[in-house]
């Protein structure tokens, strides 16, 4: 089997095994033979860490992951790729491979069950990355940090603080308990097969106490889908088809009911979600 820079190369691994990359799964390998390291010390990952990795496919990440982690658990969803992974991690002792699908983890138990929350890293799906990071963020302590291949727009849009034009539900979850930055760009030539679109590395960072406190975490989430929902709406008219007394809580906090939710910094986004939760 051919190697690249010391790594084995996906492409050469998937054909000595008959096997080609499931559209279905959203597979696309890294075949660079640089980027897994980049993207394993770009998520911090050290000695004493323990390392949950979403979707391992042929183990290109799990292997720089391993370098430099003290225990790797590697998930992988598509049972073909399973024996191939378990042989190509045979003689890494600090790896383990699960078989799963990501929708699937409890994300506190994983955390209780590994002895504290790990450092997650993960190639994401394109099709599955919000419901991914979706749960993530509704579970916040279950993980200290997160680095993950993105689509470059969705990054971007991830990584917006709130008030800026490309804030979106996501980035507001994020904003209360994340710090967030985009590592470095990947351009498609990077994987195999090649998307038509850039990636880019993000990291999300957990921060030791919430930017601003938002009362009830269920409200703020249900305020937020409703502003960015319905982003071309007034604040008054988005909120008003989930909370009967939207208008009083704008009042409340300070802001005007024809702004927009795009334009809401945290605080202010904080300060209506707990006049919202008073209201309720």
């Amino acid at each position: 089997m051919s190697t690249t820079g010391g790594h084995r190369n996906p492409r050469r691994v998937l054909q000595d095994s008959g096997l080609l990359a499931k559209k279905h799964f959203g597979q696309n390998f890294l075949v660079s033979p640089t980027m897994p390291r980049r993207i394993a010390v770009a998520g911090g990952a050290c000695a004493d860490d323990v390392v949950f990795e979403i979707g391992a496919g042929v183990g290109t990440l799990t292997r720089a992951l391993a370098a430099l982690a003290g225990r790797v658990v590697a998930l992988e969803h598509d049972r073909e790729l399973l024996p191939l992974l378990a042989t190509e991690m045979v003689e890494l002792p600090n790896v383990e491979v699960r078989a799963g699908n990501v929708l699937d983890v409890d994300w506190p138990a994983l955390a209780t069950e590994l002895g504290g929350p790990p450092i997650i890293y993960g190639n994401l799906p394109y099709h599955l990355s919000t419901p991914i990071l979706i749960a993530l963020l509704e579970a916040p302590h279950a993980f200290r940090r997160a680095c993950f291949l993105l689509q470059l727009e969705f990054a971007e849009r991830l990584a917006a603080p709130p008030g800026h034009r490309d804030c979106g539900t996501l980035s507001a979850y994020a904003a209360v308990q994340m710090k967030t930055h985009i590592a470095f760009r990947v351009p498609p030539g990077s994987f195999h097969p090649a998307p038509r679109v850039d990636s880019a590395v993000l990291v999300l960072e957990r921060l030791a106490a919430p930017v601003v406190d938002v009362g009830r975490p269920e409200v703020f989430r249900q305020m937020v889908r409703a502003l960015f929902g319905q982003r071309r709406k007034t604040s008054r008219k988005a909120l008003k088809a989930v909370f009967e007394d939207a208008e009083a809580a704008l009042e409340q906090a300070g802001l005007a009911p024809e702004r927009r939710g795009e334009t809401f910094d945290i605080q202010e986004l904080g300060a209506l979600s707990r006049a919202l939760c008073v209201h309720r």
